[in-house]
């Protein structure tokens, strides 16, 4: 790792790296995919952009009049060892997230926790930020908070991003019995402190400006942190927080994104309706270095 006066830049710290690894790794056999749902004409462009790159290898199209027929197989191929990973394209968020939920196909192992986890890189941080839960956990408790840093941490690993540092957000840097977000976060650094929380550094409570900023951090008195100033997974406490970042670097930050669920069979693709055709393909280059 090389390090800079504020903060510890990760060997790879840019989407242009992410899709380098992705088509290296896809080199000799490219990652068996699906696409549910062509309705989303952005989607479908990154799909095939992603196939003649070799990035991925086509296996099937889940499209019938019934869109959740289409997700159904989909899953289900996956669960049969069929594909790699999976592309979510048209099909509604909501209904794609009931369908993968249901124990009927058994997409998800019992007593796991899936997530999605955002990828942001803004050249004025200099290192990628992953968000984490934007899309699937609504307001996690403390034993989902350790899923979402394990997910994540073990995502970041994948990529390239070594010990990753993890802020746990909050409104406030010190510790309210009343604001139970804050005692969560408390615990977490607690637990990583005393190397319960393998593969990171976990601090918290932080605030978003504290978590990414080193001035913010030391103005605030926080100098000691290994995560504050610097961190590269931000764990939110609600997804409304986790989805405003997200959407708002996306779409007024100016980054480059991309979105993934983890933790069933095979990593979905996942990207906002409103992401651009490029930030959807990065989306499916996340997919293929997680599967």
């Amino acid at each position: 790792m090389e390090k800079t006066a504020q903060m510890t830049i990760p060997e790879v710290h840019s989407f242009e790296q992410i899709v380098a690894r992705a088509k290296e790794k896809s080199a000799t056999k490219p990652a068996r995919a699906v696409l549910v749902d062509t309705s989303n004409a952005e989607m479908v462009t990154a799909f095939e952009k992603a196939a003649g790159e070799k990035l991925i290898e086509p296996v099937s199209i889940a499209d019938a009049e019934d869109a959740n027929k289409a997700a159904t197989v989909a899953l289900q191929m996956a669960v049969g060892g069929e594909v790699d990973l999976i592309v979510k394209g048209g099909f509604p968020h909501i209904e794609f997230l009931r369908q993968m939920l249901d124990r009927t196909v058994p997409f998800v192992g019992r007593g796991k926790l899936v997530s999605h986890i955002g990828v942001i890189d803004t050249k004025q941080y200099g290192k990628l930020l992953f968000v984490t839960d934007a899309g699937l956990t609504v307001q996690p408790d403390l034993k989902q908070k350790l899923a979402l840093i394990q997910n994540a941490a073990g995502f970041a690993a994948k990529i390239g991003v070594e010990m990753p540092r993890v802020a746990l957000l909050a409104a406030v840097e010190v510790i309210y019995p009343q604001m139970p977000v804050t005692t969560d976060a408390a615990i977490l650094a607690k637990m990583s402190e005393r190397k319960q929380i393998k593969g990171c550094l976990v601090d918290g409570p932080l605030s978003f400006d504290v978590a990414i900023d080193m001035a913010a951090a030391h103005s605030k008195g926080i100098t000691s942190s290994e995560v504050a100033g610097q961190a590269d997974i931000l764990v939110a406490p609600t997804i409304e927080t986790a989805h405003g970042i997200y959407t708002a670097m996306s779409l007024y930050g100016k980054s480059e994104v991309g979105g993934v669920i983890l933790g069933g069979k095979v990593p979905v693709a996942l990207a906002s309706r409103s992401d651009s055709v490029s930030n959807k393909y990065r989306s499916i280059a996340l997919a293929v270095l997680a599967s």
